[in-house]
């Protein structure tokens, strides 16, 4: 399996946000690992959004430091190669662990410690970076994100994420930033359709090689037509989107009917503590509700495969290692 999109934040294991917590006399609602568990599961439908994000920011906190940057980002390679997860790309937001002092390039070089740690103690997880670009970063925050992706970029950090506010991509308020990672090479992802459909168009247009959500897109045929046509992946997180009331039910959410329609799916996480499933998990949700059969959900992994922002060579062996992986549900076919 591959997972292109979990974040950091709102993953950390509760184990490790305990210990922390002790150990800086931070309160939590429990110390009593397994109920921290279910506490930092979101409902079902949200009131609002900021009520899942209010519990990811539960686990940010513990990101302030060089050891805990590298500790939690270990646990969880490690977590998702327990899982069976073949390769991830993990989102990690530099500029939400410089509330103590770090500079951003600190907290890289911290999670990329952690990064190759939780590689070598693995079976054979293989990992990168997504560098996240958040809304309540300013202009230089965001431009120092994009220095540090680019002096990292093919040495553990693969690309950036744009957390975009929706209601400004009808503006101009991007164009700096997109115009300087296209001038700049560097491929990106971007949060986008979760509201509107607008926000895709323009992240196309600057050359986003991925969406990430999306789960308007049925809304603008010309749209997905522009989609299907460039084979632009788009990153969907059932488990949060259910989270966060943007579908109703496994039952009614639109993956089913782009991956009918032709759009390129993969199907990501998101955040493992506070979505509350593992990629396993939502793919036998997708069986049971969405009639997804196995060879489908190996197509969609190897469209996770195709979106990945890796070279041709490492795509060529990861469509291996997923075709070995796989053998029994291909040969089949």
């Amino acid at each position: 399996m591959i997972d292109l999109h979990v974040h950091l934040a709102g993953s950390i294991k509760p184990i490790t946000i305990i210990e922390y917590a002790k150990e800086r006399n931070v309160p939590l609602p429990t110390y009593n690992a397994a109920e921290l568990e279910s506490y930092l599961e979101a409902p079902d439908h949200c009131q609002e959004a900021a009520e899942f994000y209010e519990l990811c920011d539960m686990t940010s906190w513990v990101l302030q430091e060089r050891r805990a940057i590298r500790r939690a980002m270990s646990e969880m390679v490690k977590e998702l190669d327990s899982q069976g997860v073949m390769y991830a790309e993990i989102r990690f937001s530099p500029s939400e662990c410089t509330l103590g002092g770090l500079r951003q390039g600190d907290a890289i070089e911290s999670a990329l410690e952690g990064l190759k740690r939780g590689m070598q103690e693995s079976r054979r997880i293989r990992a990168n970076l997504v560098l996240c670009i958040i809304p309540e970063m300013d202009e230089h925050e965001a431009f120092e994100t994009i220095v540090e992706t680019k002096k990292h970029l093919r040495q553990g950090v693969c690309g950036l994420d744009l957390l975009l506010d929706e209601s400004l991509c009808q503006t101009d308020y991007y164009d700096w930033l997109f115009k300087l990672m296209k001038e700049e090479h560097i491929p990106f992802t971007v949060h986008a359709g979760q509201y509107n459909t607008e926000s895709i168009r323009q992240a196309i247009q600057y050359g986003a090689l991925r969406i990430s959500q999306g789960v308007h897109m049925l809304e603008d045929p010309d749209l997905l037509k522009e989609i299907i046509e460039k084979k632009i992946v788009v990153e969907c997180c059932p488990a949060s989107n259910l989270k966060l009331g943007t579908v109703e039910s496994y039952s009614r959410h639109p993956i089913r009917k782009l991956f009918d329609m032709g759009v390129p799916v993969c199907v990501c996480t998101d955040r493992l503590r506070v979505s509350g499933s593992i990629l396993m998990e939502i793919y036998r949700d997708l069986e049971r509700y969405l009639g997804f059969t196995p060879a489908e959900i190996y197509e969609m992994n190897q469209n996770a495969v195709n979106g990945a922002f890796l070279t041709q060579m490492e795509k060529d062996r990861l469509r291996f290692d997923l075709y070995e992986a796989n053998r029994a549900i291909v040969d089949k076919e």
